[in-house]
């Protein structure tokens, strides 16, 4: 069922996406999230150092008095520059079609397994596990996440920002029976 129009649901943020068909579940991490991050460190950088150019340039900023404007405004633009090429590898990953996605989950819900989509078994579902975790480390408890859990095993399958969504997508994936009954 790997075929993109045979998809009845689908959960996109941040490179994760859950498709949901009649009897498996595709889970599909686009490895965008780390290109994200970067993006967004890199524009507030530039930002950043514009804005300093700006107030250097005016005379408006004591301890920028030392450092030409040029030099503020010509980092910024080696900046902007990173930037687009790494916007260029973005959209590369987030516009590959699925077939050339590597890696992904695939819950199989006539099976009643998780696999990889190689074929391999992971795990009957009702030994995988769904958690909702808050990423302490790279964004400071700004975002969370959706982890399956299996014995041997775990894989964050969806990223958030927001709480509601990451439980409601949990729920969802509970709901097709992933984990067994719900407690």
């Amino acid at each position: 069922m790997e075929q993109e129009n045979a998809v009845s649901s689908i959960h996109r943020e941040w490179g994760y996406e859950i498709r949901c068909g009649d009897d498996e579940i595709v889970l599909i991490d686009r490895r965008t999230w780390p290109l994200s991050y970067v993006m967004g460190i890199l524009s507030g950088l530039a930002a950043l150092l514009i804005a300093l150019g700006i107030l250097a340039a005016l005379g408006s900023a004591d301890s920028l008095s030392d450092v030409p404007p040029i030099a503020l405004f010509g980092v910024a633009a080696v900046l902007v520059l990173i930037l687009a090429v790494v916007w260029r590898a973005y959209r590369r990953r987030r516009d590959r079609p699925l077939s050339e996605v590597a890696g992904g989950l695939i819950i199989d819900l006539s099976a009643g397994v998780l696999r990889d989509r190689s074929g391999d078994t992971l795990a009957s579902l009702d030994r995988v596990r769904v958690g909702v975790r808050v990423d302490w480390w790279w964004t400071r408890t700004l975002m969370r996440l959706v982890v399956l859990s299996w014995p041997n095993g775990k894989r964050v399958v969806f990223r958030t920002s927001s709480r509601r969504r990451a439980r409601e997508v949990a729920g969802a994936l509970v709901d097709t029976g992933v984990g067994g009954p719900r407690h």
